[in-house]
């Protein structure tokens, strides 16, 4: 299969595996959101720092590490897997026995009990960590998805099942728990690999030399990435937090799902043509501006119908939720531009670069939140989409000295977009002002049609080549 297809293909399997898999569990945390209420989505949300950042220590950068190397063995893969074992018990460990220092932070004591089960899942998943890593080195997504499936439809069951039963917060921690299982199970049967005895001290200096680098990074990046949820847990009532974590939840859906098809099709692709800089620029040119034609109406468009989304899908209790969701639109709509510039950098292996930027962009959110904080909480939440901008002004800047795309160049290229989506935002707006009298389902369906109609039409008259992409992908698939 040539390199073009195999792209093509990716982009496709990921893009179906991640609209499934997340379809699936957004349904789900709708149904869950209705059964429970903002007090348990405010408590996952107090315990979602420490998670994300034991996720970082497990990993270590090291799957990037040997998704990067192209002479990569047994022997590596073997190093790398004992070692994610040996992190993911030290880290379980390590919130076993902090979970009381936890719960006292918050002043929530039922959290000591769902942080040490929660946590199991590092444990978890650090048994297939490798057969995911293998899988993505070798671009092979349509099994990944088969083998993430079974997975999320069981948790999903065990979740809503448990939700229906009333064991409230303890729904949402098994049906995560339940997903993790069983996929990584699948894993493990479905790959062709199993580790050996061997571990090679030369190996894991080698991984690790780069992955301790993403590691703090990524370290870094978590931590700012949930200190949102952590100030608000700390100073305002878990309600807010729950309010604020629905919102989040429902903003992230759209960005994770197309910054994860980016990250597992762009890093693998681009690592393959590592050493041809004309065409990575130019893979890379076409992969974000599609990306951008992509995400850019999809949250431009959610915000301006934000309101009857949430009444329709979460009902009237979680209306308090829809300010936080619009804002968070704003700062979301750049979040996969800078998992592209990010990927340029781990496949040049400038971990090191990567790390001062993290360094660089932290001090700015610091300086923002604090200053955002003494306007209160949309002060708070507005500050994350100014560093979301400034964010990847940085990010460009560095990341162009590499592939010979300028930071002005990017911005030129996505104005056009942001602009374009803009005018389909209002136009959106003002469909949903008139039609406040009729059904939801009316001012959703309404505004959404003509809005996308008016997307593709002002596209279809500008010519816009990321049209003609789209027209690719789909006659690929059918070929």
């Amino acid at each position: 299969m040539s390199l073009k297809k195999q792209t093509l293909s990716g982009v496709f399997w990921t893009f179906t595996d991640t609209f499934v898999l997340r379809g699936l569990s957004f349904i789900a945390s709708v149904i869950l959101a209705r059964l429970l209420g903002p007090t348990e989505f405010g408590l996952i949300g107090m315990i979602s720092i420490f998670i994300a950042i034991g996720n970082s220590l497990v990993d270590s950068g090291l799957s990037a590490s040997i998704i990067r190397t192209k002479d990569a063995n047994n022997e590596d893969f073997s190093t790398v897997f004992y070692l994610n074992l040996l992190m993911s018990f030290l880290v379980y460990a390590l919130l076993f026995v902090t979970a009381p220092l936890i719960a006292d932070f918050f002043n929530q004591e039922i959290l000591v009990l769902i942080v040490r089960v929660y946590c199991i899942n590092f444990i978890i998943s650090a048994f297939s960590s490798i057969q995911m890593a293998i899988l993505n080195r070798g671009m092979k997504f349509k099994k990944i998805m088969q083998c993430k499936i079974p997975g999320t439809i069981l948790g999903v069951i065990v979740g809503v099942g448990m939700g229906y039963m009333g064991f409230g917060v303890w729904s949402m921690v098994w049906m995560f728990l339940t997903t993790q299982i069983v996929s990584s199970l699948m894993l493990w049967l479905n790959s062709t690999w199993k580790p050996g005895l061997v571990f090679s001290r030369e190996k894991l200096k080698y991984h690790y030399s780069f992955g301790y680098k993403l590691m703090l990074s990524g370290l870094i990046d978590t931590f700012y990435k949930n200190v949102y949820k952590l100030i608000i847990g700390k100073f305002f009532s878990v309600q807010s937090l729950g309010y604020y974590e629905r919102a989040h939840s429902f903003n992230s859906q759209p960005v994770t799902m197309l910054t994860s098809i980016i990250s597992k099709v762009s890093y693998p692709l681009l690592s393959k043509i590592q050493d041809q800089k004309e065409r990575i620029a130019i893979v890379y040119r076409q992969l974000i501006q599609f990306s951008f034609f992509i995400i850019a109406p999809m949250m431009l468009g959610a915000a301006a119908m934000a309101k009857p989304l949430f009444l329709l899908i979460l009902g009237e209790q979680w209306l308090p939720a829809v300010p936080f969701f619009q804002i968070l639109c704003f700062s979301g709509i750049f979040y996969p531009i800078h998992s592209f510039n990010i990927n340029v950098l781990k496949v040049y292996g400038r971990s090191d670069l990567f790390l001062k930027l993290e360094l660089i962009k932290k001090a700015l959110i610091t300086i923002s939140i604090l200053i955002g904080f003494q306007f209160g909480i949309y002060g708070l939440v507005w500050s994350s989409v100014f560093t979301s901008f400034v964010g990847l002004l940085i990010n460009t800047h560095y990341s162009s000295r590499m592939i010979h795309y300028t930071t002005w160049e990017q911005v030129k290229d996505l104005s056009t977009t942001l602009v374009k989506a803009g005018f389909m935002a209002g136009f959106m707006l003002l469909f949903v002002l008139e039609m406040a009298d009729y059904s939801l389902y009316l001012q959703l369906l309404i505004s959404g049609i003509f809005g996308l109609v008016f997307y593709v039409l002002l596209n279809w008259m500008l010519k816009s080549p990321h049209l003609t992409f789209v027209f690719e992908l789909i006659k690929n698939q059918k070929n």
